[in-house]
């Protein structure tokens, strides 16, 4: 019977410390893995300073995440912008040239000689 106490209670601990294994390697995020040798979570941006860390197989690869894209829509709406203003100034232009414009007129101006003119 003692045998049997004895038995059961290393199992129990072989148990008890492979489940606290396993919860503490499911406490890390998907970002991270489990550095036994440091027993904590480690993030998986410490891949690509050290890369030949043993864990680091089992991070997921991430890509780079580009930013070509704002450097179209920067460009794109910079150019729109400049359209834009030259298209404004353009029409100001134009309707400046329409409204100032002499128009010769139709009918002669009589000179008169009034009181104010004195000859």
């Amino acid at each position: 019977m003692a045998s049997a106490a004895l038995c059961a209670l290393i199992c129990g601990f072989i148990l008890a410390a492979v489940t606290g294994l396993h919860a503490e390697k499911s406490q890390c995020h998907s970002s991270e893995f489990w550095s036994s040798d440091l027993g904590v979570c480690v993030s998986c941006k410490s891949c690509k300073q050290y890369p030949k860390t043993p864990s680091c197989n089992t991070c997921k690869p991430t890509e780079e995440t580009s930013d070509v894209w704002k450097l179209a829509a920067i460009t794109s709406f910079s150019v729109l912008g400049v359209v834009l203003i030259g298209a404004a100034l353009i029409i100001g232009v134009m309707m400046h040239r329409c409204k100032s414009h002499i128009r010769p007129l139709r009918e002669p101006i009589e000179e008169t000689a009034g009181p104010l003119y004195q000859a």
